[in-house]
């Protein structure tokens, strides 16, 4: 059972919020494609896909096609044409070892790779510190912005004395407080008790713009992803065919992603393999809409309409009408 949170100390919060947002970019991208039902627990090897760059399906005592860590090494059969080595070794989560002889041609181990150039995903580390350390920030500017003075006390009797009234004051209760010591010796001719502020309350203001900063950064994160969202902190009007051009920018690292994917089915099938394997419905919907965007676009196809010159005069008379001008 984890320990509650506000018993933490802070270095140990912020390990629990960075793993937090590690855990919740994992989820995000596990739910990217729909995989073939054949396939023992897909989201294993989708993550072993991101954080190494390939992994491999072959047959164990679990499935036909349990996912695993997959690594090209030489058993003496040389190097294909882009230098990987044509054998190739593999471990199961339970450390178990196969080994495997020109595993491009080799139909008892098929080999994926998460992008066309075999790169693993490291961006979730550098968005989760990201998010973490913003709302590190926040939580801080919240605490610091309370108003929250510290009288000082000259002595434990004074002292004890004003946390009886304080504590008063927190229940709704009016005190007084019998003091020994003339009260001009305590105040020094000051109008009250000398106050201590450790917090400043304008810090609040900073709060509205790292909660924007925060949702800049998931706005970002989802654009990689191929979610594109809008930007509320947007500095300027944005046009459609500018919208348009974002989409299909955002949808580019997705479909790195499925490609790699692809090609690994494609040769699989090849090998005597059938899977099924496409985009999830949100990823999918995304992907033709964009597609449906582009074929609705007219003229040059890059959203600017052609004009056509009579149509433009017709319409300038109508307008110089409609305002009362007249020829002179």
């Amino acid at each position: 059972m984890l320990p509650n949170y506000r018993e933490l100390k802070n270095k140990y919060k912020i390990k629990r919020v960075d793993s937090m947002y590690n855990l919740y970019i994992t989820d995000v991208t596990s739910m990217m494609f729909n995989w073939d039902e054949k396939i023992f627990q897909p989201f294993l090897f989708d993550r072993i896909l991101r954080d190494c760059g390939w992994a491999a399906l072959i047959e164990t005592d679990t499935s036909p096609y349990t996912p695993v860590f997959f690594a090209d090494l030489d058993h003496g059969n040389g190097r294909y044409a882009d230098g990987m080595f044509r054998d190739c070794t593999c471990w199961d989560f339970r450390g178990y070892e196969y080994k495997f002889d020109k595993w491009r041609e080799n139909p008892n181990v098929l080999v994926f790779f998460n992008t066309p150039l075999h790169n693993p995903d490291i961006f979730q580390e550098h968005y989760a510190e990201m998010l973490t350390e913003t709302d590190v920030s926040i939580l801080n500017n919240v605490h610091y912005s309370r108003m929250h003075p510290v009288p000082i006390a000259r002595d434990k009797t004074t002292l004890n004395r004003i946390q009886a009234v304080m504590k008063s004051m927190s229940e709704g209760k009016f005190d007084t407080v019998l003091m020994e010591t003339a009260i001009k010796d305590i105040l020094d001719g000051k109008e009250g008790i000398e106050m201590l502020n450790l917090t400043d309350v304008d810090k609040q203001q900073y709060i509205q713009y790292l909660s924007h900063l925060h949702d800049s950064v998931i706005s970002r994160l989802f654009f990689m992803l191929g979610l594109g969202t809008t930007d509320n902190g947007k500095q300027a009007q944005i046009t459609v065919p500018e919208l348009n051009k974002n989409d299909d920018a955002s949808i580019t690292m997705a479909l790195s992603w499925y490609t790699a994917r692809k090609e690994g089915f494609d040769e699989a099938k090849k090998k005597g393999h059938d899977f099924k394997f496409e985009f999830s419905d949100i990823w999918k919907s995304r992907f033709e809409a964009i597609l449906q965007a582009g074929k609705n676009e007219d003229g040059d196809g890059q959203g600017n309409v052609e004009s056509n010159p009579q149509e433009d005069e017709g319409k300038e008379n109508d307008v110089n009408e409609g305002s009362g001008s007249t020829d002179s």
